[in-house]
């Protein structure tokens, strides 16, 4: 894994998770609301997964 390409994924990840929890759900149909539970879900795992990676294959 590539320790530069990995740090990039991440922050992409938490500029996205920022980005929809930012979002007012005031509006929104449960359906979109629900959704968008799921991807900050999915970004979650990822980012976690991410740096359990980075952590594993970090070269000192």
């Amino acid at each position: 894994m590539d320790l530069v390409e990995a740090k990039k994924n991440l922050e992409s990840l938490h500029q996205d998770k920022e980005k929809l929890e930012s979002l007012n759900h005031l509006n929104s149909t449960f359906q979109f609301k629900q959704a968008c539970q799921q991807r900050i879900h999915d970004i979650d795992k990822n980012i976690n997964n991410i740096q359990h990676n980075i952590k594993r294959y970090a070269r000192p």
